[in-house]
């Protein structure tokens, strides 16, 4: 639907079922996007598609068939264009112009029949020049507070009666308190020499955006769509026109004004926000540590490492991470990280497991994977809330990475042994099955970890803490397998491999499913044969052949 993005974009398999269904239907499918080089690229990439550009045709073009189309009678449109200012349409009709303002346009012409005194002032009716005209309305009413209150107050009540709008600006001007003054009053200056008029820092229109920007050399680029967890949304990137300016400006001052850095490290420090922020904020940090060089180049990373804001700690791991890709840096990095996975602060061993899902643990997935593990306990064996969180992120991080094998054969190690470490797997693994295209190639194709995936599922849904995120993601699957054979076919073998041993979270899973009332839930059938094949006391298989890996070590 127009204006809806998903979340998750459609896989090929999905894909590929929804081309047949629409060739059965003989019908096509057209899809209009945005042309943005990292979407298109993704779309060649993950689904086989070539888009083609559809580049709009020339304004003259749009406004010669919208004119016709709004004016039928050629007479008509030969008076109108007739009496308008002359050059004025080849002026209006810029290449640059789009096609919805090049409807404007073709609108505020055809008014003109029912409006003669539409045409004498039709340029200053297309919305698409105010944009030009605004920063100089602007700039020619910095000395008029009144004025500019006015203009903005009008602005948002448009339409309704003056008295109203004089009402609102006149409350505007108390409200700004001043902010609306380009210069300070002299008269309540308490010295002779603050008599004269100064400017007013607190003036709201002392500087446009535009002004930094030209003045940095940088520019706003076209709009951009970003997909959260939640909602999508659109930012305006600042961008550099020489390519690598902003790192060649840091890596300037940095090195040549010595006292900055403690005070870029302190301002850093302070950020507050998500991802959006933290990530390239830790990535000048760890830049940084190479640009400082000697034996204290990692101790601005340090700071932030036992900040007690997570935001820092965040900042901090995605500096190592950047910082361990440095081969001078890299041994020092892990030397670090190695040190505070053995700490006693919660907030150093946050850090170690936040930077496990950066490129530090991508490129040693093992190393990553053992630290996760002993980051998750203390020395005395507590446990951290924030520990906990933090190493549930990264290792999805390291999971999607292209370290699926790693992670799995590390969490089917660790449920073997007793206790806490099979806690530790079973509190893990149910948030990797939020994705199943993974999971879903090793049961199809019967690979090494089809078992252990059959066992480790059946784990996490007989432990009750565990239990509601496992069926929720594998009901979900059950959905998404009802748009193709390949899905289908890998639920119907892990739904078979649960069923050879009917626990009681295999049991809940199988009765949820069978009392789903959605027909094209992929399994129903299936469970609810194993339930019957259980109530009768009928074995549904034989032993899975490597279920002594897993050995069940009392209630978890």
């Amino acid at each position: 639907m127009d204006g809806l993005l998903p979340i998750h974009g459609l896989k090929p398999g999905a894909v590929r079922h929804l081309r047949q269904l629409l060739r059965e239907a003989g019908a096509c499918l057209v899809v209009v996007t945005q042309d943005d080089p990292g979407f298109v690229r993704d779309l060649e990439r993950h689904l086989h598609v070539k888009p083609l550009a559809c580049p709009p045709p020339p304004p003259k073009a749009v406004f010669d068939a919208r004119f016709k189309a709004a004016v039928p009678d050629p007479a008509e449109r030969e008076r109108l264009l007739g009496a308008l200012e002359p050059g004025l349409l080849d002026g209006l009709l810029v290449p640059e112009l789009v096609p919805s303002e090049v409807v404007e346009l073709v609108a505020a012409v055809a008014a003109s029949a029912e409006e003669p005194a539409v045409l004498s002032g039709i340029r200053d009716r297309l919305s698409f020049l105010a944009e030009e005209e605004v920063p100089q309305l602007i700039k020619k009413l910095h000395d008029d507070p009144d004025a500019l209150a006015f203009l903005l107050a009008a602005c948002v009540f448009e339409g309704l009666d003056y008295r109203i709008v004089l009402e609102e600006a006149d409350r505007l001007l108390a409200v700004a308190d001043g902010a609306l003054h380009a210069v300070l009053d002299p008269s309540e200056s308490t010295t002779e020499k603050n008599r004269q008029p100064r400017p007013n820092p607190r003036f709201v229109f002392r500087r446009s955006l535009d002004d930094p920007l030209r003045t940095v050399r940088a520019q706003r680029a076209p709009k951009e769509i970003h997909v959260g967890p939640t909602h999508s949304y659109v930012v305006e990137p600042v961008r550099f026109a020489r390519h690598r300016q902003a790192e060649t400006v840091l890596r300037h001052v940095w090195r040549e004004y010595g006292g900055l850095s403690a005070v870029l490290t302190e301002w850093m420090d302070q950020v507050h926000g998500g991802r959006e922020l933290t990530a390239p904020v830790g990535r000048v940090v760890g830049m940084a540590a190479g640009w400082g060089g000697g034996r204290q180049a990692l101790r601005h990373i340090g700071v932030l490492a036992e900040s007690e804001r997570d935001s820092s700690r965040n900042i901090a791991a995605h500096a190592l991470g950047i910082a361990s890709e440095d081969p001078v840096l890299a041994s020092e990095v892990k030397y670090r990280i190695i040190r505070w996975s053995w700490s006693p602060s919660p907030q150093l061993r946050t850090t170690v497991a936040h930077a496990c899902g950066t490129p530090f643990g991508f490129s040693r997935p093992d190393v990553a994977m053992t630290l996760l593990h002993r980051v998750s306990r203390g020395p005395d064996g507590q446990q951290s809330l924030q520990v906990n969180r933090a190493a549930r992120t990264s290792l999805g991080n390291l999971f999607n990475s292209g370290s699926q094998p790693v992670v799995v054969r590390h969490l089917a190690e660790w449920i073997r042994r007793d206790g806490t470490d099979a806690e530790l797997a079973l509190r893990l693994f149910p948030h990797l099955l939020a994705d199943a295209s993974w999971f879903h190639s090793q049961l199809l194709g019967d690979g090494e970890f089809a078992q252990p995936i059959v066992e480790l599922i059946r784990r996490a849904l007989n432990h009750n803490g565990m239990f509601d995120v496992t069926c929720r993601h594998l009901v979900h699957w059950c959905r998404l397998a009802a748009w193709t054979e390949s899905q289908r076919e890998a639920m119907t073998i892990l739904l078979k491999g649960l069923a050879q041993n009917m626990q009681h979270g295999v049991l809940r899973l199988f009765a949820l499913i069978g009392r789903n009332d959605n027909p094209d839930l992929v399994g129903r059938e299936a469970a609810r044969q194993a339930l019957d094949a259980w109530r009768r006391g009928t074995p549904t298989g034989p032993v899975p052949p490597h279920s002594d890996l897993f050995t069940e070590r009392g209630t978890l």
